[in-house]
């Protein structure tokens, strides 16, 4: 299914990934914007909106969310759900480490 109605941006706010960041931690950025997506109820109602999220990666490979803020409480949900979806190999460089997002949902036309 073509989707034109559809904008995506991951944002790191307070560097954990760096110039030097290992390739665990590009990797994991990486998974994380696969996994989030503009999802469907948020395009059938043109949302738009800004989710702020803090998490940790446990040492089970777990992602715990710290903390998220969002004017738009249902993507703020999205948001989390979709993070507790994804595990980290216990042996990875980002066990152990707090990453900071803003993930921006935009609708386009």
């Amino acid at each position: 299914m073509k989707i034109k109605n559809l904008a995506l941006v991951i944002i790191f706010l307070l560097g954990s990934f760096s110039l030097k960041a290992g390739n665990d931690e590009l990797s994991f950025k990486e998974t994380v914007i696969s996994k989030i997506k503009y999802p469907e109820f948020a395009r059938d109602q043109k949302l738009e909106a800004d989710v702020y999220v803090s998490l940790t990666i446990a040492d089970n490979g777990e992602i715990h969310v710290n903390q998220t803020n969002s004017i738009n409480s249902d993507l703020m949900e999205y948001v989390k759900t979709e993070l507790a979806k994804i595990k980290v190999n216990l042996d990875s460089e980002v066990i152990g480490k707090t990453f900071y997002y803003r993930i921006t949902f935009k609708y386009q036309e």
